[in-house]
């Protein structure tokens, strides 16, 4: 019999040799191994902001209307506007600012790039009204002319009835003083002086018309989005300002606007883009106006190649939708155009309207919303990697719920509990109400639709639901496949880089 210490010191020696003969065997000697799990908690018994069905968006610089583009023979382009439901096209950007309006199709030798003519806007609004898709049409405030801007609006409400959401005057006036478009001494007050000269004569003309602004953006942009929506709220059919989180001009990879897919996907970029529209919501709030972000995307300049159009920026542009939304932003517009580089959600080659990455984050975003407004529920996430998780909850009581693993390598088993939905079905009446108390009850039964590709960094490849856009510009996706209820969650396998649509229902 061997002295106590003695067998303590084999025991060790033992316990060691064990533990290294187990790390030389293979991986896939051991058995599978199973994902990292996540939990994810939501509270649809909290209902909060309705998010409408047409908070989706798309954004164009002006001079795309003296072209034939927005034209009802474009069938292609219809379909794809049709998968993601209703919404609104704007058209201004910096180019609004030497483009130019006449009756007569007289190009004035000011306008740089381009002049719009009556046929533009009539071959706008068939579109529009084809399309289902409302009109944000930018006036140019850059070539300071009143009197241009209060012909094109008058003409403009006339021709689009209810196509028209809004008019902007001018497009990120606190950037004139660096774009050349105004001297040094350009601020605020002399924005606000020339803002109203216009409006007066736009309404002094067309009563009716409707007026939206500042368009800020940048580093002066929220402050004068404050100074802005106190003193011309009564003017305003809603407020905007631009967004743009990274900077493809931007040269430094240690600056926060450097554009790469892992500072696209981080949570830093999306908690920075958070807090700046809490800011501009509360703002708008405190005036009984809505927050439209009516020109975004992930990188300003166009965006970067590599990052800006690649399957990282579906994920990001899903993601990103949700996060304006529960921060109180009423509606987006992606900007872009229709060269096939960049962040342009929908691009033309060989003649052919095709979607981009982010075209796929915004069909997630509308396959998530319910036919009508549904409301935003709260979600906890606890995860060991970087996953984002969103809910809508339907006037019906089913609940959608995007979940989105930003990790480039980490797949996750994720687990929904304590998902539940309101009935009125149960607990009697109160004595002084009419119908029974709601209670929460499980939900029984659920589906999940994904949404993949071959990489972060893929261009090409993408899925969701099973299923590519097709030539024409149509998608049908596949049935979502079942999920099982263990116990009191529903769990599923979240791929690396991948989201899913969980559609719970009884």
């Amino acid at each position: 019999m061997f002295p106590k210490s003695n067998r303590l010191f084999c025991l060790l020696a033992q316990a060691i040799s064990c533990l290294t003969l187990f790390h030389s065997i293979p991986a896939l000697a051991r058995g599978p191994k199973t994902p990292p799990s996540a939990d994810v908690v939501v509270h649809s018994e909290k209902p909060g902001l309705t998010i409408a069905p047409d908070f989706l968006g798309l954004s164009y610089e002006a001079p795309a209307l003296t072209k034939d583009t927005f034209s009802i023979t474009h069938k292609e382009f219809l379909r794809l506007l049709a998968n993601l439901g209703t919404g609104t096209l704007r058209f201004g950007g910096n180019s609004v600012e030497s483009t130019f309006w006449s009756r007569e199709g007289v190009v004035s030798e000011a306008a740089s790039r381009g002049t719009i003519t009556p046929k533009d806007l009539d071959r706008l609004f068939e579109f529009s009204r084809q399309s289902r898709w409302r009109v944000i049409l930018g006036l140019n405030l850059g070539h300071y002319d009143p009197s241009m801007s209060a012909d094109e609006a008058a003409y403009a409400v006339e021709k689009a009835g209810p196509s028209l959401l809004a008019l902007e005057i001018g497009n990120e006036p606190d950037l004139f003083m660096k774009n050349g478009l105004r001297n040094s001494n350009w601020s605020y007050d002399n924005f606000r002086r020339e803002f109203e000269t216009y409006a007066q004569k736009i309404t002094a003309r067309t009563p009716a018309a409707p007026l939206s602004g500042p368009t800020t953006c940048c580093t002066l942009g929220p402050e004068w989005f404050e100074h802005f929506v106190a003193d011309e709220e009564s003017r305003l059919v809603f407020a905007s300002h631009h967004i743009y989180p990274m900077s493809a001009a931007q040269s430094n990879p240690d600056a926060p606007s450097f554009p790469s897919i892992g500072r696209m996907l981080s949570p830093e970029l999306m908690n920075r883009v958070a807090d700046l529209v809490d800011r501009l919501a509360s703002a708008a709030e405190a005036r009984h106006l809505q927050l439209r972000i009516a020109e975004t995307n992930s990188a300003s300049h166009g965006g970067k190649e590599g990052v800006s159009n690649t399957f990282a920026s579906a994920l990001w542009g899903a993601d990103y939708a949700f996060t304006l939304a529960e921060h109180g932003a009423t509606a987006l517009n992606f900007h872009g155009g229709f060269a096939c580089h960049g962040y342009t959600p929908i691009c033309i080659a060989d003649g052919h309207f095709v979607p981009q990455p982010l075209y796929y984050g915004m069909l997630l975003f509308h396959l998530a919303l319910p036919g009508k407004a549904g409301r935003l529920v709260p979600v906890d996430v606890r995860a060991p990697g970087n996953l984002t998780a969103h809910a809508v909850l339907s006037d019906g009581g089913s609940l959608r719920i995007v979940l989105i693993n930003k990790d480039a390598q980490k797949a996750m088993t994720v687990e929904i509990s304590e998902a539940q939905r309101y009935s009125r079905v149960g607990l009697p009446p109160h004595p002084l109400q009419t119908s029974p108390m709601p209670v929460l009850v499980p939900y029984r039964s659920g589906s999940v639709r994904r949404l993949m590709a071959p990489a972060l960094d893929s261009t090409t490849g993408i899925t969701l639901a099973g299923t590519a856009v097709n030539a024409q510009g149509g998608w049908s996706g596949m049935p979502g496949d079942k999920l099982k209820k263990h116990k009191n969650a529903f769990r599923l396998e979240l791929p690396p880089g991948t989201a899913a649509l969980v559609h719970l229902y009884n």
